[in-house]
Formats: structure tokens, C-alpha cells, sequence
């Protein structure tokens, strides 16, 4: 994986895991809106969400919320207590990380915000690529983050040409994302072996699998080597600043040369990794 550039975190039960806590506080806010504010019972909000991706594009597809509504629906469901720590040790494993640190969540921003001053890693990123927040819905509209037109969106914030899309690797929990990233070009790796209801995850899609982020330097140790992509000329190494520093700062393009097509093969590279501690709802 040393051809690998950028690296996308999914932020909800994979920069963190607590055996979705904050996922079942979030459906029960997402369900209490729908019913008070909306007359659309709970079962039918599933309904919306198996058939649409999102609860959010079901609601707007299907007439039941209008375009002026999305902002307070969104900021009244995502806002929830959050049960997440302080994690020292994903901290160093993301300073370790030589490669351009970006999180690309199906949340709103200000959640995903939440979340990383919660476990003490919101300076570590340039940057987040939110699915649920107006920025993403101008450029794409109401779409689920497993459709392609969010990954080939999140290139474009990250300033990587659909050429170099295998430059680009994602980390997440959901299988249907990991299966667009490959679609599209992308590395993939599964983060949480077991779902919800305690059955293993099927991903073919994966390169590799873990049980959290802190199990991913043992399983991909190259990717905490300096990249091996090839540049034109000698350039210095740009550092990563954090966000609040430089919130104006814009990601510079990198240069693009050459390269034969497809994903570059992990052969020498994959190693999967048991770790003992399963989450197992």
C-alpha cells in the first residue's frame, strides 16, 4: 500500500467503536423526529432507509421533508450525547501515518467535529468529507455515502484526478461503502469483523480486514512507509498542519504521472490480523 496518497476514516464505529452506542442513540433521534415533527412512524423510517440508502433521502425523495427542513433535521437528529473517550494510542498510530489524513463520514460535519474533539485526534485531518452536510448536497444532492458520485466528490476535495484513484484508500465499517470504493477505484479496509448482530461481515471487497484502527499498523505496515509513488523532480514534504491553525489552507494538487490501469496488486503486503478483543452486540 505504499502507493497509497490520501486515506479516508469513517468516523461512526470506526475511528471509534463502543459497540454502537452512539448509532442507537442516533436511530432513536432520527425515529422521535420523524414521528413527532413528520408523522412518519418507525417502521416506516426503516422502509425509507432500506429503500433509499438514508433516512434523508427517503424523507426528501418520498415528500415527507422539504428542502427548508434538511438543515434542522439534521442538526436535531445528529444532536445526541456522546459516549467516546480520549484514545492516546489512535492518536499516535494517526501521527504515525505518513499519508494525507482526511475523514469521509455519512454524518453531518458538526458530528463528525463532535466526535474527534471527543477522542482528542481533530487537528490530525485536513479535512471532512461530511455526505450529510449542504456542501456535499449541492454537489451531489440527497444520495447515500455508498454511491459513487460522494467518493469521486471527495477526490475532487482532496485534489486527486480520477486517474490516481487507487491512490486513494478508505477505512470503514460498512460493507456497501468498501464495495463503492473498490468500484471506483479505491483500496479498501474493513474495520470491525462482526456487525450489529454478532454475524461476520462478508466484504470481498476488502484488501484487508481488522478489528479496529489500532490493529492497522500490525496488519499494513507498509502504509506507515513513505510513500512509493513516483514524482516528477524532488519537491519538499509538505507537513500536516492542524485544522484550526490553517482553517483557509486548501490541499495542493499533487502531480500526476503515468500509470498502467487498475488497482496496484497487495501481493507481499496483506496480512490479516485476529485481534482478541471482538465487539459483539
Amino acid at each position: 500500500m505504499q502507493s497509497v496518497e490520501c486515506v479516508f476514516f469513517d468516523c461512526d464505529d470506526c475511528l471509534y467503536r463502543n459497540s454502537w452506542d452512539t448509532a442507537e442513540r442516533l436511530n432513536a433521534k432520527f425515529g422521535e423526529y420523524c414521528e413527532t415533527k413528520l408523522g412518519v412512524s418507525s417502521s416506516k423510517m426503516m422502509q425509507l432507509f432500506s429503500a433509499h440508502g438514508t433516512t434523508l433521502c427517503g424523507l426528501v425523495r418520498e415528500g415527507h421533508l422539504q428542502e427548508g427542513q434538511v438543515e434542522d433535521f439534521l442538526a436535531k437528529v445528529h444532536d445526541v450525547p456522546l459516549n467516546i473517550s480520549p484514545d492516546p494510542e489512535l492518536r499516535q498510530m494517526l501521527l504515525s501515518l505518513p499519508r494525507q489524513r482526511w475523514v469521509f463520514t455519512a454524518a453531518t460535519r458538526e458530528h463528525a467535529e463532535r466526535c474527534l474533539d471527543k477522542l482528542g485526534i481533530a487537528d490530525l485531518f485536513l479535512g471532512i468529507v461530511a455526505c450529510s452536510s449542504p456542501e456535499m448536497i449541492s454537489k451531489v444532492g440527497y444520495v447515500s455515502k455508498h454511491d459513487p458520485r460522494c467518493f469521486y466528490a471527495a477526490m475532487d476535495l482532496a485534489s486527486v484526478p480520477r486517474e490516481r484513484a487507487s491512490s486513494c484508500l478508505l477505512l470503514d465499517d460498512s460493507a456497501k461503502n468498501l464495495k463503492t470504493a473498490s468500484a471506483v477505484g479505491w483500496r479498501a479496509v474493513l474495520v470491525g469483523r462482526y456487525g450489529r448482530d454478532g454475524s461476520a461481515v462478508v466484504c470481498p471487497e476488502a484488501d484487508a480486514m481488522v478489528n479496529s484502527l489500532h490493529e492497522v499498523p500490525k496488519a499494513l505496515p507498509c502504509l506507515f512507509q513513505p510513500s512509493a509513488v513516483p514524482q516528477k523532480g524532488k519537491r519538499r514534504r509538505r507537513e500536516l498542519k492542524p485544522l484550526d491553525s490553517s482553517p483557509g489552507r486548501r490541499v495542493l494538487r499533487r502531480v500526476s504521472t503515468p500509470q498502467s490501469p487498475g488497482r496496484p496488486s497487495l501481493s507481499g503486503h496483506y496480512a490479516d490480523v485476529m485481534g482478541s478483543n471482538v465487539l459483539i452486540a
